[in-house]
């Protein structure tokens, strides 16, 4: 029999405009004149690694045809993500909000729907929001309905949304007991009586069932519990993702008709994170060996298809890593499916977030807590509805195995730290309730007192050296940091000596696996694979070194003779869910790759399909599109039939590509009317001055005498740095996390002292020497406003004591 829930893609026909058009929210109003487009989709399309973005309204609008077999049913839409404010209205009247940029939401449209054509108009904001996390980051925060919409139809009583629950509280080689949740939930106006059935199934094979009762009242939820066991299950790891499915079936009790049934994927297997001894998984050891994952990519921004997402934890584990850390947010749940399936251990973030320099309200750049009153309370419930949004959709995925309260939260205005505190308590306190199966992290703990939280600890940058034996389980979260383009050197990112294990650590994440947009420059460029999702030689480096794969030979210096065009995919559906990655890749008369610098024009010639901009693309060496022989950009399709496209650059044969795109639409022949880009662009707000940019940013110390951390530097407290007595050549580097154009440079020291040498630098290689003017306790130095991400300082005596480093721009 059909199943009585359907769950239907609602990504194409959907109508665009920049602004705030909410007279179109009545069915009356002509939207013809508005762009076509298809979900996903980002205000920030064609998106590059732009540090502006356009901020304010977008406006999105679809005819939704309802048939009349529907009547009496609930007709809802999820909403997989959309940044920040979301209103939707349908037939003009408002069905639902959200507040929240990360998770998905459901909004129920049944109220508001008759039988045919019906409207869905749905408003975007994506201006900063004091009471809204994030309130500050180092990514792009581009608005719109960037991922995938769903049309979910069901009964009045139904299996709840995120309603059925599976955890596994004893695990053994022998058998595993597994607890099944199902909540129920009943919108009718009478009681129902009913039974629940649970199937687990490995490969297709029922291996347990187990069947209840629950009595379900009027306007009300009822939950029903099962214990079931599995005899000699196959446990989940990285090396053997074993999914089994859960399938869950409701039905009345007098006639046994079936209300709804639900597929649920899961995995049995056991975590522990120790402060000793590291990482257990299944009862054995295992490091963590990872990487952080931003989601937008080369054109598209943030708005990735779950086919892009797919491609992007098979980059991570082609690589040999075993590890990822969702930064800074909470990620589609494609993610952690695609975790579940590749085996891909993942760290699932809230988005409470803080930012290096001088705190301004008003844009990304604020302080991560609060320093208003009044904005307080608001901003701590959008913290907990987010981490509440995001277990509730990832708990079932074995992939899983810590949930983070967010990132670097020390980046919040003194005055307010201890309530930052206390907000990450309650996030903490919140995660145990929610789900007890798995333990809470703390992300980028390394100051001010945050790694006292929490029962996994994150340590970033120099918090890998600064901590060592810490109280409570650890990771180095971030390290690394190396900005990089395409080919890179061939060399890993390591620092502080993290390649080599500690007993207590449980792992490490490499800053980061993708370049990603940024509204500080130069820190999207840290990725070891390029916002086209080509790797660097980085890449290559970590592949050799942890799978044995060698790497491929550089590109030759030759004349290019030939362009090849080819696609990781010869079929693409057209319901947005889906794209095909093409690749332009230039040879010479031997087939060999060259180090071409080409400019190459992409056209989609017939068929239903456009790139980030529309029927044409240009890759080339200037954007760092087209570098080393070797370009990259997704496809999508969203009418039916043959795709071709051709390639062509100066001097060279064109190239053609034909894809079949698959649905139940046809091409007719013509192309859609596209965006070009944004109206506007926002540029954040620049320091004034009045505060030094080195702020709690992370510090390097050739060595440290005891009980003179090299962090007290840059954290502006009582604290002293001195190197220790047999140092032969002490140093200090100050780490920006990024380049800055640097006006004035202030060394401080505890009584008196000297610094022989002051240098700056943008890649950590090559210093250049500052102007310096001494005074009793503290030096001077004129930057003349160059560019520079690290300060290096020698002191002239090995026991000089420095009590900080002021870096302003």
């Amino acid at each position: 029999m059909d199943s009585p829930r359907l769950r239907l893609p609602l990504n194409r026909d959907w109508r665009f405009l920049f602004g705030d058009e909410l007279a179109a929210r009545w069915p009356e109003v002509s939207v013809e004149d508005w762009y076509e487009v298809e979900l996903p989709h980002s205000f920030g399309i064609p998106a590059g690694l732009e540090t502006d973005f356009y901020v304010g309204f977008g406006s999105y609008r679809r005819n939704l045809d309802i048939p009349a077999s529907w009547t009496g049913r609930r007709v809802a839409l999820e909403f997989h993500g959309v940044f920040q404010h979301t209103e939707v209205y349908c037939n003009g009247l408002l069905a639902g909000s959200h507040a929240g940029g990360y998770s998905a939401f459901e909004v129920d449209l049944t109220p508001y729907l008759t039988a045919g054509r019906n409207v869905v108009f749905v408003r975007v904001d994506n201006r900063w929001d004091a009471r809204l996390a994030p309130r500050a980051g180092e990514h792009v925060f581009n608005g719109g309905v960037y991922r995938d919409v769903e049309l979910i139809v069901t009964d009045m009583a139904r299996i709840d949304r995120h309603g059925v629950t599976l955890t596994t509280p004893q695990v053994s080689s022998a058998e595993a007991m597994v607890h099944a949740d199902v909540r129920i939930r009943n919108d009718t106006r009478h009681d129902i009586e009913c039974s629940v059935s649970t199937l687990l199934l490995l490969a297709g094979e029922q291996v347990a069932s187990a069947i209840g009762t629950a009595t379900v009242p009027a306007r009300g939820i009822a939950t029903a519990h099962a214990a079931l066991v599995v005899a000699d299950p196959e446990l989940w790891s990285p090396d053997s993702p074993a999914l089994y499915t859960a399938y869950t079936a409701v039905r009345t009790a007098h006639d046994g008709a079936l209300i709804d049934e639900v597929r649920t994927s899961f995995g049995i297997r056991t975590l522990e994170f120790t402060a000793d001894r590291g990482f257990y998984l299944n009862g054995e050891h295992l490091l963590l060996n990872g990487v952080n994952a931003h989601q937008d990519r080369a054109g598209w921004g943030d708005a990735g298809t779950r086919a892009s997402i797919r491609r992007d934890i098979a980059l991570i584990k082609e690589a040999g890593f075993n590890f990822v850390r969702g930064s800074h947010y909470p990620h589609h749940e494609a993610f952690a499916e695609e975790c579940d399936r590749q085996g891909l251990l993942f760290w699932s973030e809230a988005p409470f977030w803080g930012m290096g320099g001088e705190n301004i309200e008003g844009y990304w750049t604020a302080s991560a807590y609060p320093p208003d009153v009044a904005d307080q309370p608001a901003f701590e419930e959008s913290c907990l509805a987010a981490m509440t949004e995001m277990i509730d959709a990832n708990r079932n995925h074995p992939s899983v195995i810590v949930w983070s309260t967010g990132n670097e939260v020390f980046f919040s205005d003194d005055e307010v730290v201890a309530a930052a505190k206390a907000l990450t308590q309650r996030m903490i306190d919140l995660a145990h309730d929610s789900d007890p199966t798995r333990p809470v992290a703390v992300g980028g703990a390394q100051r001010k007192g945050f790694d006292q939280f929490g029962d996994v600890v994150g340590y970033n940058g120099d918090g890998a050296t600064l901590y060592q034996h810490p109280e409570r389980p650890n990771i180095v979260s971030e390290y690394g940091s190396i900005i990089a383009d395409r080919p890179g050197a061939f060399a890993p990112s390591y620092a502080d000596d993290v390649q080599y294990p500690r007993a207590w650590r449980s792992g490490i994440a490499l800053w980061c696996v993708f370049h990603h947009a940024s509204i500080a420059p130069g820190m999207g460029r840290m990725g070891i694979v390029d916002h086209h999702r080509i790797p660097l030689r980085a890449w290559y480096w970590y592949r050799q070194e942890q799978t044995g794969v060698r790497a491929p030979n550089r590109p030759v210096a030759s004349t290019a003779s030939r362009l090849e065009i080819s696609s990781d995919t010869n079929s693409i559906g057209i319901d947005g869910l889906d794209d095909a990655r093409i690749v332009l890749t230039a040879t010479d008369a031997e087939g060999r790759v060259v180090e071409a610098t080409l400019e190459i024009q992409l056209e989609v010639v017939s068929g239903g399909a456009e790139f980030p901009a529309g029927r044409h693309h240009r890759l080339s060496p200037n954007n760092g599109s087209f570098v080393d022989g070797i370009g990259a950009i997704e496809l999508r399709a969203y009418a039916a039939g043959p795709i071709v496209v051709h390639a062509r650059a100066p001097g060279l044969p064109s190239a053609e590509l034909v894809i079949t795109a698959h649905g139940d639409e046809r091409w007719d022949g013509t192309f859609r009317r596209k965006p070009a880009g944004p109206p506007s662009r926002l540029v954040g707000p620049r320091s004034t001055g009045a505060m030094p940019i080195s702020r709690s940013r992370p510090v390097f110390a050739s060595s440290t005498a005891p009980g003179h951390s090299a962090a007290a530097v840059t954290a502006l407290d009582d604290g002293t740095w001195a190197a220790a007595p047999d140092d032969p050549a002490p140093e200090l580097v100050v780490d920006l996390e990024g380049p800055h154009p640097i006006r004035r440079i202030m060394v401080r020291f505890s009584t008196t002292g000297t610094i022989s040498d002051l240098a700056t630098s943008e890649d950590g290689i090559h210093y250049r020497p500052a102007a310096a003017h001494h005074s009793d306790d503290a030096a001077t130095f004129d930057a003349d406003g160059r560019l520079a991400r690290f300060v290096r300082a020698r002191p002239r005596h090995p026991r000089t004591e420095i009590a900080a480093i002021e870096v302003f721009e």
